[in-house]
């Protein structure tokens, strides 16, 4: 059920640098996905799949969420990886994975946002904020998304967003 990948693009969390800094405790990362180690995140190339692996092949673009994947390879879970569309670069599709399982865990499984509702994306124009828009406007819902500077704030309107609003006032 695993894949090994030739990374070609790693995204960098801010996990990681809190992790590198000292800031978050080895006991915060010992359950997660990852554990204990720099990267969670990347995309490349398939270069072998363990037993029971479907939907995948070898030389395969894919992007993934992996342990350790700060590296030149990582294995992981296929059901972990996704096929990158023929357009996406390996460093876009890098920045993928951890802002929209993010936002499917938050909006889908614990909000479990529904169609009509409203939902208030604060500091929207991030990784995690524009996921959130489009799964929420995938979802029918109302976006209400906030931005510091009207530059963030146009792009926000672009994006989507319903109701854009400053964050600082």
């Amino acid at each position: 059920g695993e894949v090994e990948i030739e990374v070609r693009a790693a995204g960098l969390n801010f996990r990681d640098v809190m992790w590198a800094m000292g800031l978050l405790p080895e006991e915060a990362l010992i359950d997660g996905f990852a554990g204990p180690t720099f990267g969670l995140e990347c995309a490349g190339i398939v270069r072998s799949l363990g037993p029971g692996v479907e939907g995948l092949r070898l030389g395969d673009r894919v992007m993934a969420l992996a342990p350790a994947a700060l590296a030149t390879r990582v294995v992981t879970r296929a059901d972990a990886a996704a096929l990158i569309p023929p357009e996406t670069s390996f460093a876009a599709a890098a920045t993928l994975p951890v802002a929209f399982v993010t936002v499917f865990y938050a909006l889908g499984t614990q909000a479990r946002l529904a169609q009509g509702e409203h939902v208030l994306i604060h500091a929207a124009a991030g990784g995690v904020g524009l996921a959130a828009i489009q799964y929420a406007k995938y979802r029918g819902a109302v976006v209400i998304a906030t931005a510091g500077s009207e530059i963030k704030r146009a792009f926000l309107r672009l994006a989507g967003a319903d109701y854009v609003l400053d964050s600082r006032d």
